[in-house]
């Protein structure tokens, strides 16, 4: 997704607070295994002992495709933008639904993040914003966060792991539910 794409597909995707509060889901998450902030945000999604299975896919996204066809559930991840432009494609396309779509980009020795709710979190974090964020997100995914869009940088300077691409995207898919 570029940028422009992604900035307008994160105004009006949210989660409905009923939507996800009313039943259990099993929580897949996909780690982008080059990316250091997908692996921090995985492997907290792991440690908060919501995920069911974690997805890992290379820089050729290897996994990714088999994995996307072949689950029921909700998809969560931090990725770079190349695949979440992809799983984005393929979820939709197979009757996903989208519940959430931030956006976090590097500039000027800072982390930007466009999310909505709990503006602190993030712009308190530095380094460790991939788990504030895995945080932040399993609560959007049960309904408890406020729901106005965010806008905010990292609270000091912290520098760019070497293998980050900057620009990443962290979202949600519901998957192989029937809607009603």
């Amino acid at each position: 997704m570029s940028g422009g794409a992604v900035g307008a597909a994160v105004a009006g995707l949210g989660i409905g607070r009923s939507a996800l509060a009313q039943r259990p889901r099993k929580i897949i998450v996909i780690e982008e295994t080059h990316v250091p902030e997908s692996r921090l945000f995985a492997e907290t999604f792991t440690n908060l002992g919501c995920a069911a299975q974690v997805v890992r896919i290379d820089r050729s996204f290897n996994g990714l495709l088999h994995e996307l066809e072949a689950v029921e559930g909700v998809l969560v991840g931090l990725t770079s933008d190349p695949a979440a432009m992809i799983a984005e494609q393929i979820l939709v396309a197979g009757g996903a639904r989208p519940l959430l779509q931030w956006t976090h980009q590097y500039r000027k020795l800072r982390w930007e993040h466009k999310t909505v709710g709990a503006p602190t979190l993030l712009a308190r974090a530095s380094v460790g914003w991939p788990s504030v964020l895995a945080y932040h997100m399993q609560d959007a995914l049960v309904g408890d966060r406020q729901d106005a869009e965010l806008r905010c940088q990292s609270g000091g300077h912290c520098g760019l792991d070497g293998k980050s691409p900057g620009m990443l995207v962290s979202w949600a898919f519901e998957v192989g539910v029937q809607q009603s």
